[in-house]
Formats: structure tokens, sequence, C-alpha cells
């Protein structure tokens, strides 16, 4: 008499217990438990000795994550990742975040990822719960952010019968995504936890494994990977040829601007010393406002349709614009016969919609760190950095104006001066696209 274990929800018929061969029973039977087919049980004698086996599927996968780093998961527990929240519960290291919607969830899990560099985690159940993911999904793929989604999925053993809730999961996400699988045998789960990982850190992009339940609830005791020995930083280092090109280049101007993208928001400290050392102006795109501190003398805020009118005016009166993370939407700002030195980690973004005198293939702040030693210091060009001081002063006595408007209807810059009096310094604003954006903007932090 021997024992035949359910691979969808792990309970056994026992035939010494049943008092009937497992083979006997007719073809229509069902689990009793979960209604799985009689052809989704395995005899226990086949598992190799998996009854001494203590963990699962799902344990080992947040095991792996506890070891990748990850302290934080968001999403909605359901039947179809119900394994995977019972792991988290019993970790000590990674804690569940409960989310009222998936997009939520994919939302925070790019935020995450954007805010911090480290890899943002988010969950779904099956069906519709899945495809909510997709608006958060798509934003952290555009912005860069590395995510992790673990798409809940109906049992293995449904798929491709028109089950309930059943998608191609794959398909749905294949086409914005840098890594998409579905763990389809207990032992591919390490391994591809820790390519989607890879994948994530890339670009870095959006990685998805689609994690049919009974797979989850597999037995497993393979060892997880140790992290210093498969994840590794994906700088890219610059060659030293492009950044001496561009040090000279440098050296031979005089009025030199500084643009700064959300490619550079690591590298604040050395961007302050660039531009100590050029006594050159700093303006940033809206997404790295914030880098340079706007009460800096060099700081010239946001540039762009949204930004400030100094910033615009200063690119307009420079002879050179050092690009540092940014595309650099703004080309149509600049005068003709003003060079360009652009610095991106992504060779497409380089010189893409103008044309670059000296562009490096590199992490900003790898760059920067090659870079500042063969800068020349110059001389304080007080011509040019006195008419942006006029422009300056003139912005902020415009915002003053705004703070102390008391019309009606209400004014805009009166509410968002209200906000910043009464925000906290380290206080997160989450806004969307619209004209409050350009009033964000002008909030100096």
């Amino acid at each position: 008499m021997g024992k035949h274990r359910c691979s969808v929800c792990n309970w056994v018929y026992d035939e010494e217990a049943e008092g009937q061969d497992f083979d006997s029973l007719p073809d229509d039977f069902t689990c009793p438990v979960c209604g799985a087919p009689k052809s989704a049980f395995v005899a226990e004698e086949e598992g190799k000795g998996k009854e001494d086996i203590k963990t699962t599927v799902a344990e080992k996968i947040i095991e792996q994550l506890e070891i990748f780093g990850v302290k934080y998961v968001y999403g909605i527990p359901g039947d179809s990742n119900l394994p995977l929240i019972e792991a988290i519960r019993k970790s000590e290291k990674i804690r569940f975040i409960l989310t009222r919607h998936e997009e939520t969830a994919a939302f925070m899990a790019s935020a995450h990822g954007k805010m911090t560099g480290e890899l943002g985690v988010c969950m779904s159940i099956a069906g519709p719960g899945c495809t909510n993911l997709i608006t958060g999904l798509m934003d952290a793929a555009t912005d860069r952010s590395p995510v992790l989604a673990f798409a809940g999925q109906i049992p293995e053993v449904y798929l491709g019968s028109e089950a309930f809730q059943e998608i191609d999961q794959i398909e749905l996400f294949k086409p914005f995504t840098e890594f998409a699988e579905t763990i389809a045998r207990e032992n591919q789960a390490l391994k591809l936890v820790t390519m989607a990982t890879k994948y994530a850190f890339k670009k870095p992009g959006v990685s998805v494994l689609s994690t049919p339940t009974d797979i989850l609830a597999e037995k497993l005791d393979e060892k997880v990977y140790p992290i210093e020995k498969r994840i590794f930083s994906n700088k890219t280092a610059p060659r030293d040829e492009d950044v001496r090109k561009a040090a000279n280049l440098i050296n031979g101007c005089q009025k030199i601007t500084l643009f700064v993208g959300w490619g550079s928001r690591h590298s604040g400290k050395l961007i302050k010393e660039l531009s100590a050392k050029l006594n050159a102006p700093v303006a940033t795109t809206s997404r790295a406002k914030g880098v340079v501190h706007e009460n800096d003398r060099f700081s010239l805020g946001v540039l762009g349709s949204i930004g400030s009118k100094h910033a615009a005016k200063a690119i307009k009166n420079c002879d050179l614009i050092v690009i540092m993370g940014s595309g650099f939407r703004q080309a149509n700002l600049v005068p003709s016969g003003i060079k360009i030195v652009q610095i991106d980690i992504d060779p497409t973004k380089l010189g893409k919609t103008f044309d670059v005198d000296a562009g490096i293939v590199g992490d900003a702040e790898l760059v920067l760190q090659k870079l500042l030693p063969l800068i020349e210091r110059k001389r304080e060009n007080t011509e040019f950095l006195e008419y942006i001081d006029r422009m300056k002063q003139e912005h902020r006595e415009e915002l003053e104006a705004e703070s102390n408007d008391l019309s009606i209807p209400i004014s805009s810059g009166y509410v968002i001066q209200a906000i910043k009096r009464h925000a906290d310094k380290d206080a997160i604003i989450c806004v969307d696209v619209g004209d409050h954006t350009y009033w964000f903007q002008e909030v100096r932090v």
C-alpha cells in the first residue's frame, strides 16, 4: 500500500487509510481538497524522499530574495500566491506590504527601485490581478527602475485547458519586460529567480516570473545562491580616450553650463565639485530636481517647458553644455553653435536628436571620477554669473509675489508655497502629469 500526493495542494491519498488502491479509482476522481484531477497526483515513492524535505519552492524563493537583499514585497494575497505569502509570513527579513490594488503594488515597487536603486518586488494573483500590474510595471520599464514581479498563476496542471482565470502571462508581459518566464518545475525556481534579478538590474528594467500555485507548493531543498557569486554591478566604465576628448573640449571653453538628468541622481557630490572647479551653473531635469541643492549659488533649478526662465536663459548664453544622464529633450532651447558634451550609460541616448561634440558611454559617477582630475580650474566669469544671479533674483521675486497672492480664485503659487511651509523637509510628494507639475518645479529644494 502506498501514498499519492496531489501536486496542486499537497493533499496525500493514503491507500492503507482509504482502503483502496489509487490506480483502481475511477478516472474522474478529483482531489477532495482542491478538485485537481487524478492525473495531478504523483506517487510518493517516486518523489525521491520528498517526504523528508521540509521546505517548499515558495519558501526557497523567499530565502533567495532575502540573500539578494530584498526587504519589502508589495501586493495582494489570493489563492494563486498563498504559498509565497505564507513563506513571507515566516520570513524574519522580508515584510509584506498589503495594497488595495495590484496596480498600486507595481507602482510602489517601481518607486522603491527609483528611490533606492535596490530591487523592487511586487506580486499579484492570477487573471485580472495579473493584468492590473501592467501600468505600474510600464512605469518601471520606461523609467528604468529595477523591478521583479511575481504573477500568480493557476496550477500548472491546468494550463492550456481554458481554466478559470487562465491567461498567457508571458505573451502579456513580454513586449515591455527584460525577462519573462514561467517557473514550470521546482528545480527551475532558484535559477529563474536569479536570472530575473540579473535582468532587472541589467538595463535596469522589469522582470516577471509566472508562478503556478502547484509548483510553489512543491518540495525543494536546493541551496540558495550567494549574492557575491551571482549578482554583479552593471556600472559601465568609460573609455579613457573619450574622457580625454571631453576634458580637452571643456578646458577650451569659458562659459559652461552643466545639465543633470536622472541618470546622475547618485552623483550630486561629484557634480558640485565639477561645478565649483568650472564656476559653472547647474540645471536639472524635473526628475533630477534636488540633485544639487537649489539654494546653491550655481543652481539654476529645472530646465525645460516646466522649468525656470533663468535656466533657459543660461543655456542660451553659454558656449558649452555638459549633459549628464539625460536624453536632453530640451535641445530645442539650445541655439546653434553651442558645443555639447554628453554622458550616458545608454549609447543610444548619445546624439539621439542633436549633434554631440564629445560623447562618453558610461556610468555618470565613474565618468566624473575620471573626468575631474583632467579639468583645469577656471576663473570666475563674473559677467556670466552676475547675469544669472540677476535672472535668479527676478525669479525669486516672482515666487514671493505669487506666495502672497490672496486673490480669488485661489492662486496656484500661493497653494504651492503654503505646502512648502508646512511639509516636512524630507517629505516625498508624488505628482502626476499636468499644470500642477509646473508649480511643484517652482519649489526650491
